[in-house]
């Protein structure tokens, strides 16, 4: 008797579980699919890196170098300078799309100040984000400036040299807003003229000098007076001109169209009060 109340209530327990089970499948489901559509921004984590290479444009060793870049502007200004690529962020417009990754924060620090750099490759869309105080640092022109650079680079598939000029000239920015002030129209941000320009102008420079004081010394040396008429080399009353005239026979103009500067990279831009973005 005991034996078959056994058996009855582990047939009982069996079909309750297999009932649980089967009630608990559809629920399951539907979570997935939540997670799913939702993963262009809550698949990131919290934590992780300054840089997120979703699209697979760097190898390790570079990765780490910018990871390494980001990490001395934080430290040294508490800012977060990020760079994220994805194979496709999902359409609509990539600024909207920087913020909601912006609050999601997949950062290995917390501020509120920060620029990202963005690279969807499907469409070739590219934007610079900013946050906190770090839009007054990266105002508009800063963030033209910077994107030029970047541009110009993620079109040749430079994608590493454009992720490390992003990483560089933020570090630049942030360095003359907390000594002085944010790049502007008013306060134009130049270039560093590279060594090898100096090396070559010092070079030419120099020739020029030292082929001076040559000429110098070769006319010193040289007593020979040069006469300035034909008729001091004449001997008197050996030569007379009866007639003289001037004729104009030809004359020869040629035109060079001047060549349109290429604004293309300026103008493909758009910008509004905390981004810019485009294509590449």
């Amino acid at each position: 008797m005991r034996l078959k109340r056994q058996r009855l209530l582990k047939s009982i327990g069996m079909i309750l579980a297999a009932a649980i089970l089967v009630l608990g499948l559809p629920w399951n489901a539907h979570v997935s699919c939540a997670e799913g559509q939702q993963d262009d921004l809550t698949a990131y984590g919290t934590g992780q890196s300054w840089i997120i290479d979703r699209a697979d444009l760097l190898d390790e060793e570079e990765e780490q170098i910018l990871y390494e870049k980001c990490q001395l502007a934080y430290d040294t200004y508490g800012v977060i300078v990020a760079v994220v690529t994805v194979d496709d962020f999902g359409g609509g417009d990539i600024l909207e799309w920087q913020k909601g990754l912006f609050a999601k924060h997949p950062f290995p620090a917390e501020s509120e100040n920060g620029i990202m750099l963005a690279v969807s490759m499907s469409e070739r869309d590219w934007g610079i984000q900013t946050i906190g105080s770090a839009q007054r640092v990266f105002n508009t022109y800063g963030r033209e400036q910077i994107g030029g650079v970047v541009v110009e680079k993620l079109s040749d598939g430079d994608y590493y040299e454009a992720f490390a000029e992003f990483a560089d000239l933020s570090m630049q920015f942030l360095a003359e807003a907390d000594a002085k002030e944010p790049y502007s129209e008013e306060h134009p941000y130049r270039e560093s003229v590279p060594v090898w320009l100096i090396i070559a102008v010092a070079f030419v420079l120099s020739l020029v000098i030292s082929t001076l004081i040559v000429n110098i010394w070769k006319k010193g040396m040289n007593t020979r007076v040069v006469q300035n008429e034909a008729r001091q080399y004449l001997k008197p009353g050996s030569f007379q001109l009866t007639r003289s005239s001037d004729i104009f026979l030809y004359h020869t103009v040629s035109r060079t169209p001047i060549p349109k500067s290429d604004n293309n990279s300026s103008s493909s831009m758009h910008s509004t009060s905390s981004g810019t973005s485009g294509k590449f």
